[in-house]
């Protein structure tokens, strides 16, 4: 049968169609939750499609070759949709949690208004537009033509095994991580791309691996390595959209004739964090280079 690891009888057919296939019935099932503004709906509804479409990517000759490159785009559409109402509910809960963990008497002016208040409005509306746009026909299509991708009808190459996808993720990510090292080494280098690069390889082997631990339980160790590093660099992401919302927000408030004091408390406090979870880097891309090590699968 192609695609299939010998001795354990599991192929790329039996492990990963079936994960794209549960992502596909979860992201459908999860609409009515954003529908009904459920407690983190939109951001699982989210990664239901990233999941799905980073799977269709690594995987993508074991699904049907055209209709694949279609769904791909389609569920990077849908990301962005559901994106812009996440990225306003991370960055309200950071600015909260920010505002609340400083001293009272240094908290002056509308500082929580124009931080928080500005992100839940603007949750409420990309919400709402994520809402229409889930009643729309082009997502009604990409549901269809995600039933069709799923299916599990076409079927896999004979040298596409759970290794050669998490293998080549492997090593996209360690080429990401090679570009940051030198990076760091030169004076006044821009390292935001380059670590945004680290991150989406590190999210695309997380999701792969963690697909293939189903069959291999070694590949969720490798799997939790890269959420580690993953996650690290989202913090730092937020960030960078948190210092920029910061700037946007003091120079509004110095037109408005306001003490700006608490924002550079902020942006100080938010320049702390991201000095600590980068520094982090080096020694989560060595978990994952030692869990990939181990990986005990052998096609």
């Amino acid at each position: 049968m192609a695609g299939r690891k010998q001795g354990s009888g599991s192929t790329v057919t039996d492990v990963i169609v079936p994960a794209a296939r549960g992502h596909y019935e979860r992201l459908v099932s999860l609409a009515a939750d954003v529908r009904d503004d459920a407690d983190d709906s939109v951001h699982q509804m989210r990664v239901s499609a990233r999941r799905l479409r980073s799977l269709l990517g690594t995987y993508r000759d074991a699904f049907p070759p055209d209709a694949t490159v279609t769904a791909r785009s389609e569920l990077r559409w849908l990301g962005s949709v559901l994106g812009k109402a996440r990225d306003a509910e991370v960055l309200a809960a950071r600015f909260c949690e920010l505002i609340d963990a400083q001293p009272a008497d240094l908290v002056v002016g509308s500082v929580h208004q124009r931080l928080v208040g500005t992100q839940e409005d603007l949750y409420r509306a990309a919400h709402a537009d994520a809402v229409d746009e889930l009643a729309r026909p082009r997502y009604a299509a990409l549901c269809a033509l995600l039933e069709e991708v799923t299916s599990g009808r076409e079927a896999a190459p004979v040298d596409l095994t759970l290794r050669s996808g998490l293998d080549k993720a492997y090593r996209q990510l360690r080429k990401a991580a090679k570009k940051v090292r030198a990076l760091r080494h030169e004076d006044g280098a821009d390292l935001g791309p380059a670590l945004h690069r680290v991150r989406k390889r590190a999210k695309k082997l997380r999701y792969a691996a963690e697909a293939a631990a189903a069959a291999e339980p070694s590949a969720a160790d490798l799997g939790s390595a890269a959420k580690a590093l993953q996650s690290m660099l989202g913090d730092h992401q937020d960030g960078v959209l948190a210092r920029e919302w910061i700037i946007d927000a003091v120079a509004q408030a110095r037109i408005d004739d306001e003490d700006t004091f608490t924002y550079g408390l902020l942006y100080a406090a938010e320049e702390a964090r991201a000095v600590r979870t980068t520094s982090e880097l080096p020694r989560l891309v060595k978990a994952i280079k030692k869990a990939h090590r181990t990986l005990d699968l052998r096609t």
